[in-house]
């Protein structure tokens, strides 16, 4: 997970949302994990949502890109550009 850029928060649910997204950056999931981890960003983001009915919403989805390796961006939350990184290469501990 990757944290392209946070912009300057307008609000107490963007700085929420920014503060969500950073405690998760640079996490790495299995690939068995990653659906899980999205639907749980959603949903939390969704409860930020209720926390701070004064601010706008934000209705936030994950959309998919890339050929040789794909990645995953969150859109809808224009306070921050949020990544995950598919890692296509196995990496071993030389226990020698």
């Amino acid at each position: 997970m990757y944290v392209g850029r946070a912009y300057v928060a307008k609000n107490k649910l963007e700085k929420s949302i920014q503060d969500l997204l950073l405690q998760n950056e640079r996490m790495l999931l299995d690939k068995k994990d990653v659906e899980t981890f999205k639907e749980n960003i959603i949903a939390q983001i969704n409860f930020l949502n209720q926390e701070n009915k004064r601010c706008s919403p934000k209705n936030v989805f994950w959309y998919k890109r890339g050929t040789d390796h794909e990645y995953f961006g969150l859109s809808g939350a224009e306070c921050i550009s949020f990544y995950l990184y598919e890692i296509k290469k196995v990496y071993e501990i030389d226990k020698s």
